[in-house]
């Protein structure tokens, strides 16, 4: 068997306003963690920055150094890991970005991956029926990965997962990608914060308290959110995982939503096969974690 705390991994996520960072033990078992306000800025600033909140995390958690094994780094765009640059990432408003740069005053072995694959790894280490699997992270953006026995399936040119610029609107509302209509233009979290002016946790307190504009604007997020999850279950016919910000929020609306996945669904499904992310906000930190820890216990 594994003796967990042998070695672990630091797994850090990267937003536009947020530095995320955790570290696992050779279980995936979640030893620490934290969130730092932080505005990415594409400047040697921030890069010295997030070394230096590093160390700070490890120090204050008493992280041993020679057990670390590396630390991975997550990020909201399209990695080219042959080419070791971001090919895009809309919202870090960078192309092109050299990841290099992003790890530069790390002194410790580095990986980079996409945030919602490396989510989709870390859930699909947790699900039970090790089989194929989706993962839909919703927050600002809305991505996922697509699992097949474990194995992320890329596409041709590394564009797989992107369920947040499905069309669920034709001709709908604008969307950062430059369409009209995407999930994403109606899913994102920011509908809760940037579009009310408030945080994600006043939406879901309001809401609790049933305040009457946030019960509107929730239904129709639902009834969106569940057009998106029918469209992935109509093409790939397996479970999903819904992971991302808003899954932290979501267990006491869960049967809502899986009632409307029932209803759109020709075959009869309960909705059943929707669930929430195991590590609610952490997965992509935890699954970027896991790309060392994979490379460690296959070296056994």
């Amino acid at each position: 068997g594994i003796a967990a705390g042998v070695r672990c991994a630091v797994g850090i996520m990267i937003s536009a306003y947020h530095i995320h960072m955790v570290c696992i033990d050779l279980r995936a078992n979640l030893l620490c963690q934290t969130s730092i306000i932080c505005d990415f800025t594409d400047s040697d600033d921030y890069f010295r920055n997030m070394s230096t909140e590093l160390e700070r995390f490890l120090d204050e958690n008493r992280v041993d150094r020679s057990h670390l094994l590396g630390v991975g780094v997550a990020l909201p765009g399209i990695v080219d890991e042959e080419r070791g640059v971001v090919v895009l990432s809309r919202i870090m408003d960078v192309r092109e970005f050299p990841v290099q740069q992003l790890t530069q005053y790390i002194p410790y072995p580095c990986f980079i991956e996409n945030d919602a694959n490396a989510g989709g790894i870390a859930e699909w280490w947790n699900h039970n029926a090790h089989e194929n699997m989706v993962y839909l992270s919703v927050q600002r953006g809305v991505g996922g990965a697509v699992l097949l026995d474990g194995v992320r399936y890329m596409g041709h040119h590394h564009h797989s997962g992107e369920f947040g610029h499905m069309c669920i609107v034709p001709n709908g509302k604008p969307c950062l990608c430059g369409m009209r209509g995407c999930l994403e233009a109606y899913c994102s979290t920011a509908r809760f914060s940037d579009d009310l002016g408030i945080t994600r946790e006043e939406f879901f307190a309001g809401l609790e308290a049933g305040n009457e504009e946030y019960l509107a604007i929730w239904k129709d997020y639902l009834d969106y959110l569940a057009i998106g999850i029918n469209n992935i279950r109509m093409v790939l016919d397996c479970d999903i995982v819904l992971g991302g910000v808003l899954a932290q929020f979501m267990e006491p609306y869960l049967g809502e939503l899986r009632a409307r996945l029932s209803a759109l669904n020709p075959f009869k499904s309960s909705g059943s096969y929707l669930h929430l992310a195991h590590y609610r906000t952490w997965s992509t930190c935890v699954g970027v974690a896991l790309h060392f820890i994979s490379q460690f216990i296959d070296s056994v």
